[in-house]
């Protein structure tokens, strides 16, 4: 297949704002931007820059129309509240701040649905290399931090990197979900040292998860990694991938590479050592947030992540005992910072909220284990993989509102259980909306 520039622009574009934040933030942090939102919108537009093309007005690709409707009654629902109903942002920043991301949304949705189809030829590739050099400059990051010690949460600092919490190892974490099966998907190479960059981004993706401890991640790996090989653990599959694994000039170029370096790190560094204490932190964590939130933890050893989800479903409850006719329309545009998405939609929105945001999410995950179960389209089976993070993430972190879950939707709604997907052929006539 001969490469087009103009495919390999656009999936650019799609990259740097679908999942670009943690490149973004490793640059803003290593350029002296630190603290202003003028680099991370500058990089939303030069996404969005990169989409373009010469006929983007001239006609648009059907989305998926079920989830495009959803998402656009859930987004007007916002913006009238945020508006009409809303006693939590007052202040002028933080409602042109909000606005501005509605409007990113929107622009982002209208600029995919100008892109070729052709892109799902391209896309993996861009997220190989790209999530490759994020999770290197996160190891960068972590090695130039002096505060940094090993148990700590790897992520790339703000400021001076003096405070525990002054990164966001979650954008990492996905990031290092995204490599793993981007790398996965793209092992199938004639070429030796694509197929070794794919095999070290695996590894060093698995590596990423790990240092990062993020729970929700790390769970939704598990969990897209058991639906995968559900689906397509086949004989004929795991010989293929033995195949180019194990074949003799690999094996020895593999085999020496991770010997030496594991050595090297081993005996600098104690690396079985640390990898012990890495998995001791990791599931310890893991046991802390369940006994917070079945109340079984003493004061001393409560997690405090689970303990603001377990006091704000405690007031979501309480409001429901209450007054359960508050949530006919909601308490108001972001009345409670809540961390679990699905339900602050509910209690901010209403129920009309509730289900566009819920069955719109329903309808994604279908489409996701659809594409995984058929597996013959690595570009959606890639997606479908990663929303499953997302998935988990609207039970556990940030608000139904955040332009870090928008920006995905946006993209699942314009290309997953569209069925011309499929079809390498040009596009009928019929498949395009005009725009006139």
């Amino acid at each position: 297949m001969a490469l087009n520039f103009k495919y390999i622009r656009q999936s650019l574009g799609i990259f740097i704002n679908f999942m670009g934040n943690p490149l973004v933030f490793f640059l803003k942090e290593n350029l002296g931007f630190s603290g202003s939102p003028a680099f991370t919108v500058g990089s939303y537009l030069l996404g969005f820059a990169l989409m373009t093309s010469d006929d983007f007005l001239k006609k648009l690709y059907k989305p998926n129309f079920p989830m495009l409707r959803l998402g656009v009654c859930f987004l007007a629902i916002s913006i009238l509240y945020l508006f009409f109903y809303n006693d939590t942002v007052t202040s002028s920043y933080e409602i042109q701040r909000d606005l501005m991301y509605y409007a990113f949304t929107f622009i982002f949705l209208f600029l995919l649905m100008s892109v070729s189809n052709e892109v799902k030829d391209y896309f993996l590739p861009i997220v190989m290399i790209f999530t490759l050099i994020s999770s290197l400059a996160l190891l960068y990051s972590i090695i130039k931090n002096p505060s940094y010690v090993i148990g700590m949460r790897a992520t790339v600092q703000f400021g001076d990197g003096t405070s525990y919490n002054s990164g966001n190892p979650h954008i990492y974490a996905r990031n290092g979900f995204a490599g793993f099966f981007a790398s996965y998907l793209c092992l199938k190479s004639k070429n030796i040292v694509w197929r070794l960059a794919c095999l070290g981004n695996l590894l060093l993706s698995l590596a990423v998860i790990m240092l990062t401890q993020t729970r929700s991640i790390f769970l939704a790996f598990l969990l897209a990694l058991g639906i995968y090989l559900f689906f397509n653990l086949k004989w004929s599959n795991v010989k293929s991938v033995a195949k180019i694994v194990f074949r003799p000039q690999n094996m020895i170029v593999i085999s020496v590479i991770i010997g030496f370096i594991l050595n090297y790190l081993n005996n600098r560094y104690q690396l079985f050592n640390i990898l012990s204490n890495y998995s001791d932190i990791f599931f310890a964590s893991f046991i802390k947030a369940i006994n917070t939130a079945l109340g079984l933890a003493d004061k001393e050893k409560v997690d405090l992540g689970a303990m603001g989800r377990v006091t704000s479903f405690a007031t979501f409850k309480e409001t429901f005992q209450t007054e359960p006719q508050a949530f006919i329309l909601g308490k108001g545009y972001r009345f409670l910072y809540m961390d679990i998405p699905i339900a602050e939609a509910f209690l901010d929105c209403g129920i009309l909220g509730f289900l566009s945001f819920g069955i719109l999410n329903v309808l994604i995950l279908k489409e996701s284990i659809l594409a995984i179960y058929r597996g013959d389209n690595k570009f959606t089976l890639f997606l479908g993989l990663y929303y499953i993070s997302y998935f988990v993430n609207i039970f556990s972190t940030g608000q139904p509102f955040d332009l870090q879950y928008w920006f995905p939707f946006a993209v699942m709604i314009r290309f997953m259980g569209v069925k011309y997907l499929e079809s390498p052929s040009v596009i009928a006539p019929q498949r395009i909306l005009s725009t006139v």
